[in-house]
């Protein structure tokens, strides 16, 4: 589908007329409106260059069934809105190769409009968020009580917090920063309501995941890993947590992520 020239118009005519197991295509540079609710096992993926652009103040894509896919699309607003662009309500959902950005705001981030990339809601299993880009948001992700799946292999940046969460459960690996001239405030954030068995240690977390930064609000543990060989330098080695015992050593880490 796309903005003219296709079978359908708008995205929830073409989920409204697909059968579990459908691909929906999107081409071209389409703006929408509200909310388009992929209510089927479908897969819903851009061509080259495809891109949703939200226009007012709603979800953009709520994944509400059971093996339902989301792929390959650039999603963004006109204007930051108070939204996650994307919701996910159903079990098995994958979300994988898209990039989803907000529109520029000025700094400092504490003052950003609360505009996500994904939210889970809560207890949904078996999610896959895989090799996709988030940036230029209030947060990467919002993974609400008790959910769980693989996050893994997406690149994060210029967020206040790239990864939320609140007594979830995910298993994250491989996931980096990206961008180096606009940093994240944090990595991941796990919120003091968690359960004392998810995610014992910070230092074992941000390994896993490319020396991104992690904070636990339940013992103010905090692992910060530094992003290049010049945030070492004039005594930075000795601001990172776990610490550095000299400046060489500092260094010779940034080179192993």
């Amino acid at each position: 589908m796309c903005a003219e020239g296709c079978s359908f118009a708008s995205l929830q005519s073409a989920v409204d007329a697909s059968q579990p197991g459908d691909i929906i295509r999107v081409e071209g540079n389409l703006a929408v409106s509200g909310t388009t609710t992929v209510n089927k096992a479908v897969t819903l993926t851009g061509t080259t260059g495809a891109t949703l652009t939200q226009t007012s103040n709603a979800i953009t894509i709520l994944m509400a069934a059971a093996g339902s896919s989301l792929t390959g699309l650039t999603i963004t607003s006109d204007v930051p809105y108070g939204r996650e662009f994307v919701q996910v309500g159903a079990a098995d959902v994958t979300i994988s190769g898209n990039t989803i950005h907000g529109p520029a705001q000025a700094l400092p981030m504490s003052g950003w409009t609360g505009n996500r990339a994904v939210v889970t809601q809560g207890s949904t299993t078996g999610l896959t968020l895989s090799g996709n880009t988030f940036h230029s948001l209030r947060s990467g992700a919002y993974l609400n009580p008790n959910g769980s799946g693989l996050i893994e292999g997406n690149t994060v940046y210029n967020t206040k917090g790239d990864f939320l969460i609140d007594n979830a459960d995910f298993t994250f690996t491989g996931n980096v920063r990206g961008d180096a001239s606009k940093p994240s405030e944090w990595g991941f954030v796990v919120f003091a309501n968690t359960n004392a068995d998810r995610y014992p240690s910070m230092a074992a977390l941000s390994s896993a995941n490319n020396g991104m930064s992690a904070w636990d609000q339940r013992t103010g543990e905090k692992a910060v890993a530094p992003m290049t060989a010049s945030d070492c330098k004039d005594g930075g080695w000795k601001t990172f947590s776990p610490a550095f015992s000299n400046q060489g050593r500092c260094v010779k880490s940034t080179k192993t992520q």
